[in-house]
């Protein structure tokens, strides 16, 4: 039974993070679609966002911009999150949701 208070908890500390950041909530979602893809994987979604953040595909340079922000928070929300795996995911999601408010 997924820990809703701890959930919504870490969502509302990610909806600040994302709402200083001001990025596009699209690509947030992006990787939170990759972090659920590798089955929660914290390390996998670090190394992810770090490419991304480094060495993106040729979109545009605000794309990079926000993946260097969404690195940044999950180096910060994602190391100090209390939650782990599908918890932390939900939070992930629901950060974006209360975010896009």
């Amino acid at each position: 039974m997924p820990n809703w208070d701890a959930i919504m908890e870490e969502a509302k500390r990610l909806e600040r993070l994302l709402r200083r950041a001001d990025i596009d909530l699209n690509e947030a979602e992006k990787a939170l679609g990759y972090y659920l893809f590798k089955g929660c994987d914290d390390q996998a979604i670090e190394r992810y966002l770090k490419a991304m953040a480094n060495n993106p595909p040729p979109r545009s340079r605000r794309t990079q911009g926000y993946y260097r922000e969404l690195y940044r928070i999950w180096q910060e929300w994602g190391r100090q999150c209390k939650l782990s795996g599908i918890d932390k995911a939900r939070a992930w999601g629901w950060g974006i949701r209360i975010a896009k408010g």
